[in-house]
């Protein structure tokens, strides 16, 4: 379970994963949640040509990984277009390729979520993200 202080090497890892996906697609802004179930909002500044008056947003979950959003038409909530579906946490290179498809007019991913893990399940997903805290541990392989 990530430490709910936010201080332990989840916490930091999931941080400095999100970090790196966010340096990547240049996201204006972002935002994460580290106590169970975390998850991540990032801002993405460009607007998707099938939902010209809608903002679109990348999403995170511990439990179903990389989703792309677009805002509703109320601008309330977010209306999920696509999930990456491959891991719950993919390299930010292919969380990146996943975005640009979606800009690309692709439609990547899957419409349902994948339901990976049940958050705060003992299965090694945080050891999987202090990997990306930067304490010195090697980055671990992707799980399918």
């Amino acid at each position: 379970m990530i430490e709910r202080d936010g201080l332990g090497a989840a916490a930091r890892g999931l941080r400095q994963y999100l970090l790196a996906v966010a340096a990547k697609l240049d996201a204006p802004a972002w935002f994460c949640e580290v106590d169970v179930p975390a998850g991540a909002y990032l801002a993405l500044e460009r607007r998707l040509g099938r939902f010209p008056d809608h903002e679109v947003a990348l999403l995170w979950d511990e439990r179903d990984g990389w989703a792309v959003a677009v805002e509703s038409p109320s601008g309330e909530d977010l209306v999920v277009l696509a999930y990456l579906g491959e891991d719950v946490l993919p390299a930010p290179d292919a969380v990146v390729a996943f975005v640009r498809e979606c800009y690309a007019d692709g439609y990547p991913g899957q419409p349902d979520p994948p339901g990976f893990r049940r958050p705060g399940a003992p299965d090694g997903f945080d050891d999987r993200l202090a990997a990306f805290s930067g304490d010195g541990v090697r980055l671990p392989e992707a799980h399918s």
